[in-house]
């Protein structure tokens, strides 16, 4: 069964078919499905970023199958209920017990909103195609021909002009079942065949180009570390590393990690077990996550702009040229997807960095938060770019204001109610932390707080000092001793 596999999408096994997540290029339903209801989802992959539809499989991976009848309202159900028929390629597969499987692999549509005949639109977002509402539908058909530009085909290149390695490299993480590297390139839509002379796509390139900016040169990442708070030129000029990255964007990523990771400082933070660690000065997936983002769905139509990181003594920019693609706004950025370059989010997702179900953003804010560390502030600072701003609370954060502080003795902290450990643990991560802030994050009530921090004041032998000029001072605060 393990040889049984899609002749058009290589990578797809038949055991993938039947036990792989449903996700964002993936579903699966069975045969009972109403036409209707595949047209649905047809119109939500081919709105966002293509997949496939394999029908004839339950949720559980049992193999039902499809019969002649139900195949022939399948085929037709894209003519019967959208306005607008999107690429798309059929085929039938069977399990070797001849039962058989049909799957609809579906293309992103360039230009073309695919619409429902009574005018209704989806989108497929994560593992379900969600009904578009009227303003959502409008802010797709407005900035729906952005999404083209990765599909160009770029005329001076040639197969030659490929990274043979990478493309090794990217076989063997989909498995060796996935066919020839051209055969690959062409399933994902990275390659067009004219004859026998594959033509190479602007996607094709950024992913498998031996060097990008031959054809595009603002792919690329500029990294600048600054000295201080603010950009200073002239006598005052503060740039103290300067470093350019220009390579296929699997490795971009990669070497971009590198360098940002080699200039991260150590900071000490209280632990859950009352003991002082040192941890990153930001968390590793919120700046990486936001790097991912930049280069997954910049708009590389733009000429004279790239992707820019700015690292100051209190915060890191990350700046990326377009406006937020399509749906996505500054306000639903947790919980809203869509990819102006599907393409390219396709590959880099197979190699490991994109993520699916909006998990990536949701994280930053959460990881942010773990590090108590201000949220991340996402804005289009002049209407064409998207930033991202990590905030470092360095006055907190400092190793000379910490240094100070012991663990707290294991046979202590070991006797300390759940309660009161959090009580410290909060304080002592946390600049000025206030009878509210405790409130919020204990989910506690306001005389239970003000009872366990009396308990544990320094005055009772504990660790904790308040800090007020009056017992009612509305800016008391409390920190560790």
């Amino acid at each position: 069964m393990a040889s049984i596999r899609s002749m058009i999408e290589p990578t797809l096994t038949l055991d993938k078919i039947r036990f792989q997540s449903e996700g964002q290029y993936f579903d699966r339903k069975s045969a009972r499905l109403e036409p209707r209801d595949l047209a649905h989802i047809i119109s939500a992959f081919a709105n966002a970023s293509g997949g496939v539809v394999a029908l004839g499989v339950e949720d559980d991976g049992e193999i039902s199958g499809v019969n002649t009848s139900q195949e022939n309202l399948f085929r037709k159900a894209a003519i019967d209920f959208l306005q607008y028929i999107p690429e798309q390629k059929i085929e039938i597969i069977d399990d070797g017990n001849n039962v058989r499987i049909l799957l609809i692999h579906i293309s992103p549509s360039v230009g073309e909103i695919i619409k429902c005949k009574n005018g209704d639109a989806y989108l497929r977002v994560g593992d379900s195609s969600r009904k578009l509402s009227v303003e959502q539908l409008m802010t797709l058909e407005y900035s729906k021909g952005v999404r083209s530009f990765e599909n160009r085909i770029i005329d001076d290149a040639t197969w030659e002009d490929l990274d043979e390695t990478l493309l090794e490299e990217y076989r063997s993480v989909l498995g060796p079942s996935v066919g020839t590297a051209q055969e690959l390139l062409i399933a994902r839509g990275l390659i067009k065949m004219q004859g026998n002379k594959p033509q190479i796509t602007v996607a094709g390139v950024l992913l498998f180009g031996k060097i990008p900016t031959k054809f595009l040169p603002t792919a690329r990442i500029r990294f600048l570390r600054y000295e201080g708070t603010s950009i200073e030129v002239g006598r005052n000029f503060n740039v103290v590393k300067d470093i350019t990255i220009e390579k296929p964007l699997h490795r971009l990523l990669s070497e971009a990690q590198q360098v940002l990771s080699s200039q991260m400082r150590e900071f000490q933070q209280l632990d859950r077990d009352g003991k002082f660690k040192k941890i990153p000065e930001y968390p590793e997936f919120a700046w990486l996550e936001g790097i991912v983002n930049a280069v997954t769905h910049r708009d590389y139509s733009i000429s004279g702009e790239y992707i820019r990181i700015s690292m100051f003594n209190d915060r890191i920019e990350i700046l990326s040229p377009g406006k937020l693609p399509n749906i996505v706004t500054v306000k639903n950025i947790q919980n809203t997807r869509f990819s102006r370059n599907p393409l390219l989010a396709r590959v880099l997702a197979d190699f490991g960095w994109v993520r699916e179900l909006n998990e990536g953003v949701k994280r930053i804010y959460t990881d942010m938060e773990s590090f108590f560390l201000e949220p991340p502030i996402f804005n289009e600072p002049n209407g064409n770019t998207v930033q991202l701003t990590l905030k470092n609370n360095i006055a907190m954060r400092s190793i000379r204001k910490l240094e100070s502080l012991q663990s707290i003795n294991p046979i202590t902290w070991s006797q300390l109610n759940p309660l009161d450990r959090d009580i410290i643990y909060y304080i002592a991560n946390m600049e000025e932390c206030s009878t509210a802030m405790l409130e919020r994050l204990t989910k506690k009530s306001r005389p239970t707080i003000i009872r366990h921090l009396k308990a544990l004041s320094v005055e009772n032998g504990g660790p904790i000092e308040e800090h007020s000029s009056s017992a009612h001072d509305p800016t008391k605060y409390y920190t560790i001793r």
